[in-house]
């Protein structure tokens, strides 16, 4: 069995690494099938988007506004701090708003249900899965809701809580479902990948997608990167840039693990770290942790959406004892997955991100505001 779970984590890795190489590699080789392979879906995909815009394949209107944050490359762009974001920023405007979520990975993502009223959280991250759960801790006031079938699911949140506006996360490809305005982030750093579609490369979509996006938003656009390219799809949808903004966040070991302080980040400079993450880009995790001056004795990384054990807990705790550090960093997003730990050797600290836009605010909050005013799609 131990066999078996090595090659196949080998195999894993292999196929990772053809989907984010841009190498060209010799035409008999795993690359050339997952090419075949991506031919084909490009292929559905495209078609399926053809028969959405011609009305063969039905979408459905919910009687509210609807704002979507999606994104093109399969990974973490930062969808949910934007959502986080958006959904603020549209409750200051004065809308009654719900965020609703797919849940992906969690108990209720086929049958759908009310993650939190913006009082109270109902379910915990195993039903809700992580992200919904994440933002039902931090959307104070703002109601949560997932499921698969988001007009089912949006028609819920319709009759519990009549929203103006319902924020949808992760949903650009979700076109079942129609909406006012459409946000497509894209990662600075790399915002089309390899410019392979799936699985050969981690593109969702053919650019020519992003013609569907009304508007396009940058994320992690540091300065000291180069300008993202512009793909020629994007023509004359506005385009906004942001950065991601880490927080240091202390839990309180005697309040069970809650999260009560906000610290900088600047606190963990000079410390020994033993930091671990379950995301879908850890390194990023990390590279922020040593760029802030964070010494890492050692680190620990999860497939996304992984659920903790007791096995890998013992671990991380017998690491921080091994390794003499004077701190235990991890994720929001991993955090609320094991907050039930009351006890660690060191203070377990959590970092969060928030996004911030760079400059235009204020041209956003118009693209928002014009939506918005129209009448629902």
């Amino acid at each position: 069995m131990t066999r078996v779970k090595s090659l196949f984590k080998r195999f894993r890795r292999r196929i990772e690494m053809a989907a984010t190489g841009e190498d060209p590699t010799p035409f008999f080789s795993i690359e050339t099938v997952l090419m075949v392979l991506s031919v084909v879906y490009g292929g559905l995909v495209c078609l399926r988007a053809r028969l959405y815009e011609k009305g063969v394949l039905p979408s459905q209107t919910l009687p509210c506004r609807v704002v979507s944050i999606g994104n093109l490359i399969a990974g973490g762009t930062g969808k949910t701090p934007m959502t986080i974001l958006v959904a603020r920023m549209i409750r200051d405007m004065g809308y009654q708003v719900v965020v609703l979520s797919r849940g992906y990975r969690g108990r209720m993502e086929k049958t759908g249900g009310v993650v939190s009223d913006g009082r109270t959280i109902f379910k915990g991250p195993e039903d809700a899965g992580d992200e919904p759960y994440l933002m039902a801790r931090i959307l104070s006031g703002i109601p949560v809701v997932v499921g698969q079938g988001r007009y089912e699911a949006g028609m819920m949140a319709v009759k519990r809580f009549q929203p103006d506006v319902i924020v949808l996360d992760d949903a650009f490809q979700h076109l079942r479902l129609k909406r006012d305005l459409n946000l497509v982030l894209l990662d600075s750093r790399s915002p089309f990948g390899n410019g392979h579609l799936l699985p050969r490369g981690l593109q969702r979509e053919p650019l020519s997608a992003l013609r569907r996006a009304h508007a396009v938003v940058y994320t992690r656009s540091e300065p000291v990167l180069t300008p993202p390219i512009h793909h020629r799809a994007l023509r004359h949808q506005p385009i906004f840039y942001t950065i991601h903004h880490p927080i240091i966040r202390k839990t309180d070991q005697e309040a069970g693990g809650s999260v009560v302080d906000t610290l900088d980040i600047s606190v963990l400079k000079g410390k020994r770290a033993v930091a671990f993450a379950g995301l879908a880009d850890n390194a990023q995790f990390f590279d922020s942790l040593e760029q802030a001056g964070c010494m890492l004795v050692r680190t620990f990384s999860f497939a996304d959406h992984h659920r903790y054990g007791c096995t890998d807990l013992d671990r991380i705790a017998a690491t921080v004892i091994e390794k003499s550090a004077d701190v235990l960093v991890t994720t929001l997003k991993d955090f609320v997955k094991i907050e039930y730990v009351k006890q660690w050797p060191v203070v377990l600290t959590v970092l969060d991100v928030t996004i911030k836009l760079t400059k235009d605010e204020d041209v956003f909050l118009n693209t928002l505001s014009d939506a918005l005013a129209r009448q629902p799609a």
